[in-house]
Parts: C-alpha cells; sequence; structure tokens
C-alpha cells in the first residue's frame, strides 16, 4: 500500500492543545471523514503553514452543530510547510489563501500535497 493522497484539511491553532505523534486520538474533523482518510494538519497563528498527516482509524460520528468526530494518527512532518510556500503555489493557493476551518481538499491540491510530503509512511492498516 503506497502513500494515500491527503484529502482534507484541519486546522489547529498555535495555541491549542498538541497533537501527540503516532497516539490514536479523537479529534473534530468532517462528517463524511471516513476509516482510511488522510488529512493535512494547517497550523495557524505563529509559524503557520501544513505541520503533519492525520490518518484516520475510524469513521466520523456526527457531533450536534460542529461536524464530526473520529479517530486519527497524527504524523508530524519535518519541517513543516510554511503558509508562503503554500501560498507560491497555484494548486495551494485557492484552499490556504483565505483558510479558515477544516474543509475537504480539491484532488490537484490533495495531489501536489502528496508530492510535496512524498517522504510519509503509508497509513495505519
Amino acid at each position: 500500500m503506497g502513500a494515500a493522497v491527503p484529502e482534507l484539511v484541519l486546522v489547529r491553532r498555535a495555541d491549542g492543545d498538541e497533537l501527540v505523534p503516532g497516539v490514536p486520538q479523537t479529534m473534530c474533523c468532517l462528517r463524511s471523514t471516513a476509516r482510511g482518510t488522510r488529512a493535512v494538519v494547517y497550523r495557524s497563528g505563529r509559524d503557520q503553514g501544513v505541520v503533519g498527516v492525520v490518518d484516520f482509524v475510524s469513521d466520523a460520528v456526527p457531533q450536534v452543530g460542529r461536524g464530526g468526530e473520529a479517530v486519527g494518527v497524527f504524523r508530524p512532518v519535518e519541517p513543516h510547510l510554511p503558509r508562503s510556500g503554500l501560498l507560491d503555489d497555484p494548486d495551494l493557493a485557492l484552499v490556504f489563501a483565505h483558510l479558515q476551518s477544516r474543509r475537504r481538499l480539491p484532488g490537484a491540491a490533495g495531489r501536489r500535497l502528496l508530492a510535496l510530503l512524498a517522504d510519509l509512511p503509508a497509513p495505519p492498516a
């Protein structure tokens, strides 16, 4: 199994709770999130940019008024992909220019992020 194309963007505040690498944890997501979905994690605030990926290991459970929650495993990327680089890329600029909340990624943007994050391991089985 190869690396998965990211399908979602999750937004985390720089001053918010930290995601623990490699540990399954419940997090907010889109209600349509299914086991096997990969998301990139975008940090807002200081040091903005893509700081990792989450591989979801469960389907989302709807939450009243706020999308869904699912169990995912966070994997950091080093170095992170800074916002300035994301905005310079024509496939990514439309996604990251005015990002406010979690959202689905267009196919071209997901494929471009996969190319930029080529050293990631395959998602958990």
